[in-house]
């Protein structure tokens, strides 16, 4: 097994003290026996070098289903901890005394994002059904020339304007420290937004119409303060930028993308114009907008250290609302020829940060905010 690849600036920004892994569960009405899953995952592992270190597996029979609260499924995880080391990923299997299963994966954010856990999990489920696995790309790539930061701007306000902002020094957090904030809506209601929104943009899909549909709802609240740059934001995956990242990068791919909104059009667009801004954002993404956030991140490690980029994190944390539509993950990727998972959760909380999940006829919003 060769050894932990070296993290980039980018990578270090998602693995700071304060960081918990990305921790996804997948719900089976069956699952493999547990020396089928072993013999699988021993086979691919080497094909991934970003997990070097190895990955612990656990496989657990008898286990009571726990309820569909976030802090009570933390049971389903062999967590990994901030901080506690190199990065690391961890699997956990539970075999519910009432049938069924539950595949827990926890792997630290610096190792690579969501798209990269799904990457890795599919292809570990292709090996035990004896197909040829989907591997990453062979090595790490070589970025084009970054775009020359704008000198005359201090740090902090190009890190601003590229979606970043500092913070005071973060210190360890726990899923206890947050609450979830879940909403549903039926297809139905989203159907009709979306035709309207289309109208302007074909393009807005269902995951912008919710976003936006999310950020009315979150500027109505009392806490929300207004501001003179209202943040909106939302996740682009880099690796669809054409000739930037393959499309089996492992690593970490998905960035923010501000939305631009005046202060009135925060509160006034309606809620089809704001999907078509907000899909017009996402279309405007570039490889500069990567290469920029990228200079920006090793501008910091190199000016103030790793323990700048601790410093650094989503503009949106203190105010704002980051979007995530992980609702786009193939779950019939994830056989491991006992079926595909019936139903998926996510459970690491981000500050402000909303995931959007496929729930049957609805859509799901998951969202973390600071407790009370």
């Amino acid at each position: 097994m060769s050894g932990p690849v070296s993290l980039s600036a980018l990578d270090e920004f998602f693995a700071g003290p304060d960081d918990l892994p990305i921790e996804f569960a997948f719900f089976y009405e069956r699952l493999p026996a547990a020396e089928v899953l072993a013999e699988g995952l021993a086979r691919i592992l080497p094909a991934f070098p970003r997990l070097g270190e190895g990955v612990a597996l656990l496989d657990i029979a008898g286990v009571a289903e726990p309820p569909e609260d976030k802090i009570s499924r933390a049971v389903l995880f062999d967590s990994v901890r901030p901080g506690s080391g190199p990065p690391r990923c961890r699997v956990k299997i539970s075999r519910f005394t009432s049938g069924g299963g539950c595949l827990g994966a926890s792997m630290s954010h610096g190792l690579g994002d969501g798209g990269s856990l799904v990457l890795f999990l599919s292809a570990w489920a292709r090996a035990v059904r004896g197909q040829a696995p989907v591997l990453p790309a062979a090595s790490e790539p070589e970025f084009p020339p970054a775009p020359s930061l704008d000198k005359s701007l201090p740090l902090e306000a190009q890190l601003r304007r590229a979606g970043f902002g500092l913070r005071v020094p973060p210190s360890p957090r726990v899923r206890e420290d947050y609450r979830w904030d879940i909403r549903r809506f039926a297809r139905e209601e989203v159907e009709t937004l979306l035709r309207d929104a289309r109208v302007s943009r074909p393009q807005v899909t269902a995951g912008d119409v919710l976003a936006a549909l999310l950020w009315r709802h979150y500027r109505r609240q009392p806490e929300r303060r207004p501001r003179a740059e209202p943040e909106l934001g939302t996740v682009f995956d880099f690796r669809r930028v054409p000739r930037l990242l393959p499309a089996s990068y492992f690593g970490n791919a998905g960035l923010p993308l501000r939305v631009p909104l005046s202060p009135e059009e925060a509160t006034t667009l309606p809620v089809p114009a704001l999907a078509a801004r907000i899909r017009a954002r996402l279309q405007s993404a570039s490889a500069e907008d990567f290469l920029r956030s990228h200079a920006l991140l090793e501008e910091v490690r190199r000016t103030w250290g790793s323990e700048g980029v601790d410093l650094v994190g989503f503009s949106t944390e203190s105010h704002g609302l980051l979007v995530n539509n992980i609702s786009r993950f193939d779950l019939s990727l994830l056989d491991f020829g006992t079926g595909a998972p019936h139903t998926f959760d996510v459970i690491t909380p981000i500050p402000r940060v909303c995931f959007i999940i496929s729930r049957g006829d609805s859509l799901e919003a998951h969202t973390s905010l600071p407790g009370a």
